[in-house]
């Protein structure tokens, strides 16, 4: 499923294209050179929509990574931290929620139509400065939205437990799982995991 189904914009209401969240893209040098481009919405217009318990998230506390770090260490656990690749874009938006649309603009919007001419141009207008404009809708989550966390760890939960982890009852962001006769520990702040387990070949597993 693309991440954008288009919208022309006169099928649109003054309002929906007022509400529209903008698309913002941030470029940052990493240390070792490399420049990481990140897409993302801006969120203000859903800031008046959703309440703060509506969106929250669930995020590991620090007590937990301490306390879970000082176990690896007295049972000499393999440790390896995560990072996972494009996770928000593996996460459809909810069907029940209102749609979500974005606006892109100038090059950004010239882009997404190189990108897919077919798909895009015709969508595309100017608006009143003669800067290129392109309404979408969101079909899975983007970096940036209220819910997109909550909507990932939602999916997140879901795989793990499928997988026979349980949740830990003070903690909803550690979950366990005895392979091996031995525990294996995941715990995570959004899409960064931490997973430790005494084998490594079960670590390098589970990481793959």
């Amino acid at each position: 499923m693309e991440t954008f189904q288009p919208r022309y914009s006169h099928e649109l209401t003054g309002e929906e294209r007022r509400e529209a969240l903008s698309s913002l893209m941030h470029l940052k040098k990493k240390r070792n050179g490399k420049i990481k481009g990140r897409s993302c919405a801006g969120d203000r217009p859903q800031r008046k929509v959703f309440t703060k318990d509506e969106v929250a998230s669930p995020t590991v506390t620090t007590e937990s990574v301490l306390i879970t770090t000082t176990i690896d260490v007295f049972e000499d656990r393999d440790v390896a931290t995560v990072d996972l690749p494009g996770a928000f874009l593996h996460t459809e938006v909810d069907p029940n929620d209102d749609i979500v649309r974005m606006v892109l603009r100038g090059e950004l919007a010239e882009l997404m139509v190189k990108m897919n001419p077919s798909m895009y141009r015709k969508y595309v207008t100017p608006d009143k400065k003669g800067r290129t404009l392109l309404y979408v809708e969101l079909q899975k989550a983007v970096y940036g939205t209220l819910k997109t966390s909550l909507l990932f760890y939602q999916k997140l939960v879901k795989q793990i437990t499928r997988d026979g982890f349980k949740l830990n009852p003070y903690d909803p962001c550690v979950a366990n799982k005895m392979i091996g006769g031995k525990q294996m520990t995941i715990c995570w702040h959004v899409d960064d995991l931490k997973i430790s387990h005494l084998n490594p070949k079960v670590v390098d597993k589970m990481v793959n």
